[in-house]
């Protein structure tokens, strides 16, 4: 018993050190976990939304699979998300459709959208949104000062034409025969959108011809076909063009895309890989 309590001082010091040290190291522990949890609650980046935009009421050139298999490999590489519309109901709420980074109209054709859905992309270019267009996309909503444009849709939505194609092709003749072996050269040099891209360019294509149809001075003629025939329509000219608009937007539009096959060609898909990242950066 008096060995006990010769030692009892001893027993009780060492047991309060002991839990001295205990303490200091949970609290160390609690800080190195408070520090791994900070790295943990950064927010995900949201990917960019892209709209792909099909509907035709006039020709369809049946491409829409073959143009979506190439825009979600561009989304591969360029890391967005592609939503496919070929109804036009995503244009009805304004809130929804200026979600999107981009709004691609292929080979749309005619008159696609209603008074309401017209005036939500008119919105949404005002917000600054991005357009896309190729091929057909420019025999939606002629103009109405083309001398030689007709059909479903003609003075209908003008402010189309002049913002988010920059062009109507003509009527009577349209274009060459599908197939048209022609080159394609920079007419006027943006480094965004032609890098990597070999010219000449020897391509196949149905080309749209404008005379007496309509083409905005907006924008920028930035690819030109040669002559493709005798006649004054035929006279080298714009198959791809852009405008960096007021509101911070930018539209591109190219006539090329008549076939399924150009969507898997390597220097076409170069040039629209090259269209994205330009408006996405």
């Amino acid at each position: 018993m008096l060995v006990f309590k010769r030692f009892l001082p001893l027993f009780v010091t060492l047991l309060f050190l002991a839990g001295c040290e205990k303490s200091s190291t949970n609290t160390v522990t609690e800080e190195v976990d408070e520090n791994s949890d900070e790295g943990n609650d950064d927010p995900v980046a949201e990917k960019d939304l892209i709209l792909v935009f099909t509907k035709t009421d006039g020709f369809n050139h049946n491409t829409k699979d073959e143009c979506v298999a190439m825009v979600e490999k561009i989304a591969t590489n360029q890391n967005f998300d592609v939503v496919v519309d070929d109804t036009g109901d995503t244009f009805n709420d304004r809130s929804t459709l200026n979600q999107y980074k981009i709004i691609f109209f292929t080979n749309t054709s005619g008159n696609t959208l209603n008074a309401t859905q017209r005036s939500n992309v008119e919105n949404y270019a005002a917000q600054g949104g991005n357009f896309i267009s190729n091929h057909a996309a420019s025999d939606s909503y002629g103009h109405s000062t083309a001398s030689s444009v007709s059909g479903n849709g003609k003075g209908v939505w003008d402010w189309y034409a002049e913002n988010v194609t920059g062009c109507s092709v003509r009527n009577g003749p349209n274009h060459t025969s599908s197939g048209f072996d022609a080159v394609v050269n920079v007419e006027n040099q943006k480094t965004e959108i032609t890098q990597e891209v070999a010219f000449p360019w020897n391509d196949s294509e149905e080309w749209y011809y404008w005379e007496e149809g309509y083409l905005d001075d907006s924008f920028i003629e930035v690819l030109q076909v040669s002559a493709t025939g005798s006649n004054s329509y035929d006279a080298p000219r714009m198959t791809a063009q852009y405008w960096e608009r007021p509101d911070g937007g930018i539209s591109f539009y190219t006539s090329m895309g008549h076939a399924k096959s150009k969507y898997s060609d390597t220097a076409f898909a170069q040039l629209m890989n090259n269209v994205f990242e330009y408006m996405l950066n």
